[in-house]
């Protein structure tokens, strides 16, 4: 009998697309799979800003508790310090940038003073009042599809999501305007759906490691070590793009704010020594003086 791998998810909307994303992976390889969803605290609404596995902790549970053979998470969920008797591997990537999105036609340049955006990202807020410190920034938590619902019902005039997210949703009806990755660094890891599982289990590991994808894991990795010298998670004012030339030739575009200055900084990299070069570059964002 085909062995059925069992797929950890969240509930919502996105999450589970991300888990059959993954699915469809899966079973190309002759494996039948099955969704299993777990509702998290973060989708409880209970968000602790010192602990910040609101949204992958019961996932990982589940895995350790032999309820699910693999969890299917955001990356940029993931907080930088991990489980360690979990593996993990990245096999699906898409667009890394931020998008403004709206019900009609602007973008962030030409918004109107005095126009109110939704974030609860401390790195997007910290981007915006950079660019426009005349727009209002208020608060907004919740899944993608909450946020879309809070800006349907006129709470706000723009709010500002994951590009690929939003693609992977398919959510018409809404005007969205790319924040160019360049100028507006991304949260580490956005955009990369990350694949846990229980390092013992040699047959899952296969699976896993036969979807997985080695331009993505570079960048992952990348980006995960970034994460973990910013001493970050999902909320701290730090964002990173990574641009994957060759193996031999990545660079990385490094932002970080301390609540009264803005730096940017570059390094040039490769897929061997990136931590080094990644020290290299955090020192250069952290040394506002």
């Amino acid at each position: 009998m085909t062995r059925v791998i069992r797929i950890a998810t969240r509930p919502s909307q996105l999450a589970v697309i991300q888990a059959e994303l993954v699915g469809k992976r899966i079973r190309e390889l002759g494996y039948a799979t099955e969704i299993v969803k777990i509702t998290t605290e973060g989708d409880e609404g209970i968000y602790d800003l010192n602990r910040k596995s609101a949204f992958t902790r019961r996932l990982e549970v589940a895995l350790h508790e032999g309820r699910a053979d693999i969890a299917v998470h955001s990356l940029k969920d993931l907080p930088s310090e991990r489980d360690r008797q979990l593996g993990i591997a990245f096999p699906i990537a898409g667009d890394p940038a931020d998008c403004l999105v709206s019900l009609k036609q602007v973008d962030l340049f030409t918004m109107e003073s005095g126009k109110r955006v939704g974030t609860s990202s401390l790195r997007r807020k910290a981007l915006i009042s950079l660019y426009r410190p005349d727009l209002e920034v208020v608060d907004l938590r919740g899944n993608v599809d909450t946020r879309l619902r809070k800006l349907s019902s006129g709470q706000f005039d723009a709010v500002v999501l994951s590009c690929e997210a939003l693609r992977r949703l398919g959510t018409p009806g809404y005007v969205i305007s790319r924040l160019d990755p360049n100028y507006f660094p991304p949260a580490p890891g956005q955009g990369i759906i990350a694949v846990e599982y229980l390092d013992g289990d040699e047959k899952i590991k296969e699976i896993v490691n036969a979807i997985s994808d080695r331009t993505i894991s570079v960048r992952a990795l990348i980006e995960m070590a970034f994460n973990e010298m910013m001493q970050g998670g999902c909320h701290f004012p730090a964002g990173i793009y990574t641009i994957i030339r060759s193996f031999d030739e990545i660079m990385v575009k490094g932002y970080y704010s301390d609540g009264r200055r803005h730096t940017f900084s570059t390094v040039k990299t490769n897929d061997k020594s990136f931590r080094e070069d990644l020290e290299l570059l955090t020192r250069q964002l952290k040394d506002q003086e």
